[in-house]
């Protein structure tokens, strides 16, 4: 082990894709960003799609932009590893090269048309469970049907059906695989076995994919190979560097922040949100709703998420925030920082605002007629307290699934660690922890997926001999915020009256 070796992670993110360089210790050496276009100009409504070369070319830019701005040597990366966004489906040749755009999670279209019919057995299974319904949300939301259903015939006639990082990670290293942990998307894998589903699964009929055109897995903290010499040649990296398999980036973000050492809970801030523990007991918070795939071998992480979570605060500020925006940028302040200030004003509750966050639709939670609610506006009524009302609906939410999930492992936790962007805010952290009712704890680190991933390297590089070992050793707590006693007790009333908003409303969502 070298103080003065490095790993570079490659973070493919909804908003940026990031280089970061760790030591050993988990310091972060160097950090360079480029900003993402989730999607190509001019699409259509809901649509987000972007072409594989695109994607490819942000990790190129990042790394570029790494060694410009920072007095790195290349022969001190010791090795590469990459975490990408979750659950973004693209066709691909048998060399690795894209056959269609990649389709973003973010994209929001839905199959119309008819579907092709599966085997009546799996039909009266569906009829008999009551899921009929729910099967047919899932396929109609499926990335690979929608590919399908726009493009006739490219899907049977392509070699293989994967995700981002199994694109990107075959373009770094000129083999076709992905991570296990990268799994997460509409696909036919089996989670409680983390592997491809048996050839008489559903799942092959209701997605329409071959055994033959799934991608070759490997576990995270495994040598792949190395970069190739094109890779090397773009980026000014030293060929021959290590390249090493990661996972998704929420599961190297969830792993980092102590996911999996007893009683921890992890808690992701970020365009999306989630509250996760890990554990080598395969479990659903909700019936059908898959724990996916953990860093360690055999592990599991159980999840409840917000598609659309801290996206929001950046939504309603390019929806009536530009005043707010031109005001922070007079004060010399992020739009975030200057939103913080304003809200630190508003008490508890926002004045009676409520806002319940499912803006976005899923086959389990919160269900295919999920739709946002705001309740409860008066005139006095400000934009600073829609954006106190959006983080508490966030944080209030999510804290009811954290008590579904503990309820469903049967261990406590004592401590929540957070991470994503709103963990930067303390008035955040605060909020949290009381309306968690626990203590909350950030990582040193900002970019917890960026450290997870780096984690993985660190292990096959030999320098820990576990994953175990290498977070004891690679993530450090920074500040700590306790549980607020007076506002607990404000939380918990607020949080039983945010609980019956949904159910109250959710009959008029329905369309069928």
């Amino acid at each position: 082990m070298s103080e003065t070796t490095y790993y570079l992670a490659l973070d493919y993110g909804t908003q940026s894709t990031r280089a970061l360089v760790f030591d050993c210790r988990g310091n972060p050496i160097a950090i360079a960003s480029v900003a993402n276009q989730n999607c190509k100009a001019g699409q259509a409504a809901k649509a987000a799609v972007q072409d594989g070369d695109y994607c490819y070319g942000q990790l190129v830019a990042a790394c570029r932009k790494l060694f410009a701005e920072h007095g790195l040597s290349p022969a001190q990366i010791v090795a590469v590893t990459l975490t990408t966004q979750r659950a973004c489906t693209l066709l691909m040749d048998n060399r690795g090269k894209a056959q269609s755009d990649v389709f973003m999670w973010s994209d929001r279209r839905m199959v119309e048309g008819m579907l092709s019919p599966m085997s009546w057995f799996y039909r009266l299974g569906f009829w008999v469970s009551g899921m009929t319904g729910r099967i047919d949300y899932l396929r109609r939301a499926a990335k690979i049907n929608l590919i399908r259903e726009l493009f006739p015939g490219k899907v049977d006639g392509s070699d293989k059906i994967g995700l981002l990082s199994g694109y990107l990670l075959s373009r770094l290293g000129g083999k076709l695989l992905d991570s296990t942990v990268s799994q997460v998307a509409y696909l036919p894998f089996d989670y409680p076995i983390q592997t491809f589903a048996a050839k008489w699964s559903w799942r092959w009929q209701a997605l329409g994919c071959k055994p033959s055109q799934m991608l070759p897995l490997i576990d995270a903290a495994r040598q792949i190979g190395t970069v190739t010499d094109g890779f090397a040649e773009l980026t000014g990296l030293k060929p021959g560097t290590a390249l090493v398999s990661a996972g998704a980036d929420k599961a190297c973000e969830a792993y980092a922040n102590g996911a999996g050492e007893p009683g921890v809970l992890s808690l992701s801030l970020g365009s999306a949100a989630t509250v996760t523990l890990g554990t080598h007991r395969y479990f659903e918070v909700f019936r059908y709703a898959p724990a996916f795939p953990g860093l360690e071998p055999g592990s599991f992480m159980p999840e409840v998420q917000l598609e659309r979570g801290f996206w929001l605060l950046s939504w309603a500020l390019d929806e009536f925030g530009a005043s707010d925006r031109a005001e922070a940028s007079a004060l010399g302040l992020s739009p975030e920082a200057y939103v913080m200030k304003a809200i630190a004003e508003i008490p508890p509750g926002a004045d009676g605002l409520m806002l319940c966050p499912y803006w976005a639709q899923g086959v389990i939670y919160p269900g295919p007629e999920a739709s946002g609610i705001v309740a409860g506006f008066r005139p006095e009524h400000t934009r600073a307290h829609l954006y106190r009302a959006l983080i508490e609906g966030v944080l209030m939410t999510l804290a009811r699934g954290a008590r579904l999930l503990v309820a469903k492992s049967g261990e406590p936790v004592r401590l929540i660690r957070v991470s994503g962007g709103g963990s930067q805010s303390d008035l955040v952290m605060q909020l949290a922890a009381d309306i968690f009712n626990c203590t909350t704890e950030r990582l040193t680190v900002r970019e917890g997926s960026g450290l997870g991933a780096a984690m993985c390297a660190a292990v096959a590089m030999g320098d820990y001999p576990d994953l175990a070992s290498a977070r004891q050793n690679m993530a450090k707590s920074a500040s700590r915020f306790e549980p607020e006693p007076a506002n607990v007790a404000c939380y918990r009333q607020l949080s039983q009256r945010h609980q019956r908003l949904y159910p109250a409303v959710k009959s008029l969502f329905k369309t069928r």
